[in-house]
């Protein structure tokens, strides 16, 4: 139907196929309403493709998507000290129970599950992923704030000005990888064999996301060491326009996820009880924060600023850092 009507829109696509499926397959309005949801998302992973310009046929389904569970289509029970996946099989008072396999660090978070899950296969076994709704930790405010200026970039992931001094993450481990990953795509677009390169580049994704988490977890964890602390970024919009460098750091800089790594620390932030602000980003990287002179004749290369008023020299990622720190907010957590 999304392709015959050229639409992922879900509205559309709901209106068109839900009421045929329920009555073909006698499933369940939880159970069908996560079909639609499933055809939205293939559907919109295509149009995705043909917007970046990329060839990409249609997707057809020729193996199994997973089993789409509805919030009210399951639930989450523990019976002595096994927990089960009490899936509805549609018939009043009928069910499937599944045992789960769960590690002891996620036992106690069972009790915040909440939303649409999924059921699928990998091998011989069976997963089921489940969304956890967190308690939202309410920040005590006695005093006033504990800012932490917040840097990002390519060279060195993460400036972060603490009132103890300043923490590091470097990125040239990451660059070195990411080189790699961009030469393997090389080599493989070059003997065209563009189904390894679509592999290599989902490999690349998750490795990413997987890094994301850790890197929001580790400045998360750090602030919480202050008290009332707020995590400081600048606003990402124009963030590649504002940095720019040689054609490898361009490409590096083009294709780093960082509003997926604020995302991230966002939730982890809002959980932990701390808050995330968005400053204004104009002449950051350019201000002397000694005596507040503004010139991009300061930044005397990517690593070193040096203020051509006082003569003040230090590392530019920390100058730009101490700027985020002590500049007004303008955007509070949760807005883009």
């Amino acid at each position: 139907m999304a392709e015959s009507e050229n639409t992922s829109s879900r509205a559309k696509l709901h209106n068109a196929c839900y009421a045929a499926i329920r009555e073909k397959t006698g499933l369940p309005s939880d159970y069908a309403r996560m079909v639609v949801n499933a055809g939205v998302a293939l559907a919109r992973s295509y149009w995705g493709l043909r917007k970046g310009k990329r060839r990409a046929g249609f997707p057809k389904v020729g193996k199994s998507q997973g089993i789409g569970l509805g919030v009210n289509a399951y639930a989450i029970l523990k019976r002595g000290e096994r927990f089960f996946l009490r899936a509805s099989t549609g018939k009043r008072g009928q069910y499937k129970w599944l045992p789960l396999s769960v590690p002891v660090h996620l036992a106690s978070k069972l009790q915040f599950v909440h939303g649409d899950a999924k059921l699928f296969q990998r091998g011989a076994d069976w997963y089921v992923m489940l969304p956890l709704r967190l308690p939202h930790t309410p920040a005590v405010r006695d005093g006033g704030p504990t800012v932490l200026g917040v840097d990002l970039g390519v060279v060195k992931l993460m400036t972060v000005l603490t009132p103890d001094g300043v923490r590091i993450w470097n990125g040239l481990p990451v660059r070195h990888r990411r080189e790699r990953f961009a030469a393997v795509r090389r080599r493989l677009q070059k003997h065209r064999r563009t189904d390894r390169v679509l592999r290599q580049g989902g490999r690349e994704r998750r490795w990413m996301h997987d890094l994301n988490h850790k890197l929001s977890r580790e400045l998360v964890d750090l602030a919480r060491f202050y008290p009332n602390a707020v995590i400081a970024f600048e606003q990402l919009d124009g963030i590649r326009d504002r940095v720019r460098g040689s054609k490898k750091f361009n490409r590096m800089m083009s294709s780093w996820t960082f509003r997926d790594l604020v995302d991230k620390v966002r939730y982890k932030a809002e959980a932990a009880g701390v808050e995330v602000v968005f400053v204004d980003p104009r002449k950051t990287s350019q201000t002397c924060h000694r005596c507040g002179h503004a010139t991009r004749s300061n930044r005397a290369s990517q690593a070193e600023f040096r203020c051509v008023n006082c003569g003040f020299r230090t590392n530019a990622d920390w100058n730009a850092a101490t700027n985020i720190a002590a500049a007004p907010v303008c955007l509070a957590a949760g807005a883009d």
